[in-house]
């Protein structure tokens, strides 16, 4: 299964990569929004991995612009703020799922199983 994690803070996205591919996904990282936008559109993925919060191109933008494509890949959203709010926003993104921070490895890989 080929992954894209979009996160601006190297440390966590680089975790969440070793989690990943230490599970047998194929993961590719981007550290901005706009940056996992052109990633996006260059090679499909199954799921996409979205910080929520992004600057300038934030996470609930590319979750709407990667669900518009013609084949969409999945898309988790995570975030630091689990409150109703943030679930609402990732909701309304067309979000398949939502992961609030910190996590463990096995939630990880839980909110994959779809």
């Amino acid at each position: 299964m080929k992954l894209l994690v979009v996160d601006d803070d190297l440390h966590i996205r680089r975790l969440i990569a070793i989690y990943l591919r230490d599970a047998g996904f194929e993961v590719t990282e981007a550290a901005t929004g706009e940056e996992g936008l052109q990633v996006a559109q260059r090679e499909p993925f199954d799921v996409v991995l979205i910080y929520l919060i992004l600057p300038h191109y934030g996470g609930f933008r590319l979750c709407q612009k990667l669900k518009a494509a013609q084949s969409p890949p999945r898309v988790v959203i995570t975030t630091g703020d689990d409150s109703p709010q943030s679930r609402e926003l990732a909701k309304e993104s067309n979000a398949d799922g939502f992961l609030a921070k910190p996590f463990t490895r096995e939630q990880l890989l839980a909110a994959l199983q779809f």
